[in-house]
């Protein structure tokens, strides 16, 4: 006694399976890009940090104001990134004399998704932070 549905079921958890697996794909590459972006906001605001610390001195000596010396932002900031060892694709630092914002930008390494999605246009994540430098009496 044959019926004429026999084999759907196999066909139906095969097209299932196949389902769970790209969503499985999708969902384990956006938690790694999400995972990434995290740590990149996190290096952002220990280079902003570092940064902040840049001041002025002779400006500061001469007046009391705090401003923050370009150069020398730029470099703790540079430093702090490339010390915390974090592959970044690129750093952006922007200093003016009141705050300093430092962007990263860094490519999520597909996994299944990428059988399926073009490789040539990488998926990025950015982090920023923006610290301000402080006088602490």
């Amino acid at each position: 006694m044959r019926s004429a549905d026999d084999g759907s079921v196999t066909i139906w958890v095969l097209g299932l399976s196949m389902l769970l697996l790209v969503f499985g794909g999708l969902a384990l590459d956006y938690w790694r890009a999400l995972a990434l972006q995290r740590e990149l906001a996190a290096v952002a605001d220990s280079a902003a940090v570092a940064a902040a610390s840049g001041i002025d001195e002779e400006t500061y000596r001469a007046t009391g104001d705090v401003v923050l010396e370009p150069a020398r932002a730029r470099g703790l900031a540079n430093a702090a990134v490339s010390w915390q060892g974090v592959d970044v694709l690129s750093t952006d630092v922007v200093v003016s004399p009141a705050s300093v914002t430092v962007t990263l930008t860094g490519v999520v390494e597909l996994g299944l998704l990428g059988v399926f999605v073009d490789q040539n246009e990488p998926l990025t994540v950015r982090g920023t932070a923006t610290a301000v430098p402080v006088l602490v009496p």
